[in-house]
């Protein structure tokens, strides 16, 4: 009886810290969007989603990264794009594999914005 509780507890303790990149990572999908001059349109995947200055929240699937243009009258069309970065902490899953490698694919999280587009600026060329 003793070793089937110590099991169980085992097991229950396994499945709670499972998908530590959900639980534990950076799950961060607002990017920081300003441009020069302020006020161009932001398009992702040929959808407008506001006007700069903004928040920019992206999907939770983002897998291989954003592409996003900004449109402004006057301006040039300037594409720019967020890459996504594996968070490290989603290596914790060796330990309860395939079940939190699966809560993490599952849920988007093995991924992260990269940090370094967090606040993007975008400097915008007249057309000529």
């Amino acid at each position: 009886m003793k070793k089937i509780l110590s099991t169980l507890l085992i097991s229950a303790t396994v499945l709670t810290v499972s998908g530590c990149a959900s639980m534990f990572g950076d799950n961060t999908r607002t990017v920081n969007i300003n441009s020069n001059p302020s006020g161009a349109d932001v398009y992702i995947n040929g959808v407008n989603r506001g006007s700069t200055p903004m928040a920019l929240n992206l999907p939770t699937y983002f897998y291989g990264g954003a592409s996003i243009t900004l449109k402004k009258s006057g301006y040039k069309d300037t594409g720019i794009f967020i890459d996504a970065k594996f968070q490290p902490v989603g290596l914790w899953n060796i330990l309860t594999f395939p079940i939190g490698f699966g809560v993490d694919a599952a849920t988007g999280d093995l991924l992260k914005v990269d940090p370094a587009a967090l606040n993007t600026v975008v400097n915008l060329s007249k057309s000529s």
